[in-house]
């Protein structure tokens, strides 16, 4: 019995007949998952070089318009900034224009203003002062004498302070001279803004104003020439009764 069992165990420790270590089954199991494995290697491998590959490849393409929509956004900001610059530059140049044109405007204003006797003025000049102890000059004299300074260059002229414009006028009253309803005492000073030379010698030529004036009794004539002669301003505007300035549409 006992040699019975133990031969009985130990031909169920045995490997069953027909059973090897390696049989065609396993050997074919253990070829199909190392084949398999290794196909799963190698495609993992694979896949993770193209996705490497795929992500190179996106980075650049995602650079690339990068850099495109910079160097698109570079230039709309570029043509923005000419346009700034030329915008500024014509207002600029407006401007300039507007300040050129507006500086004419305001010298010429002045000048109007001078020729109506509204603004004082001083200049280089002469001074002519007449005496006339006896009376004997007249508005005509005055008259030539002032329109010969006129002749000569004067921009702007005063007798005895009194601002003469082209809408003054000389009479006589109770042997008394009178311009513009002031009048006139002797001895009559008349000042002159303008060349200074060229009116010194006008009045000096022979049969001008000086000889006109020392014809009568008693009077002399002194001209000074001047560097600096003053004119006073009108103490009233020169008002107009029945003039008025004309709509523009009938002075073309």
């Amino acid at each position: 019995m006992t040699g019975t069992a133990h031969q009985q165990r130990t031909r169920g420790l045995q490997r069953p007949a027909g059973t090897g270590s390696s049989s065609p089954w396993l050997r074919a199991a253990t070829i199909a998952a190392c084949a398999l494995a290794g196909f799963l290697l190698v495609t993992q491998v694979r896949a993770g070089e193209d996705l490497g590959e795929r992500l190179d490849i996106e980075r650049e393409q995602d650079l690339a318009q990068i850099l495109a929509d910079l160097s698109s956004q570079s230039d709309r900001l570029q043509e923005e900034v000419t346009d700034l610059r030329l915008t500024l530059l014509a207002f600029e140049n407006s401007a300039e224009s507007d300040e050129l044109a507006l500086d004419s405007l305001r010298r010429r204003l002045q000048e109007l203003r001078v020729l109506a006797g509204t603004l004082a003025v001083e200049g280089e000049g002469v001074r002519m002062i007449v005496e006339d102890p006896d009376v004997q000059v007249t508005q005509e004299l005055l008259v030539d004498s002032v329109q010969e300074l006129r002749d000569a260059g004067a921009e702007a002229i005063a007798i005895n302070d009194v601002r003469l414009v082209a809408s003054s006028a000389f009479t006589s009253g109770n042997r008394r001279l009178v311009v513009d309803g002031k009048p006139l005492d002797p001895p009559y000073v008349l000042a002159a803004v303008g060349p200074a030379e060229t009116i010194a010698k006008a009045l000096a030529i022979p049969g001008g104003a000086v000889d006109s004036l020392e014809s009568r009794s008693g009077v002399t004539t002194a001209v000074d020439q001047l560097a600096v002669v003053g004119v006073p301003a009108r103490a009233e505007p020169v008002s107009f009764i029945y003039g008025e300035p004309a709509p523009a549409e009938s002075q073309e």
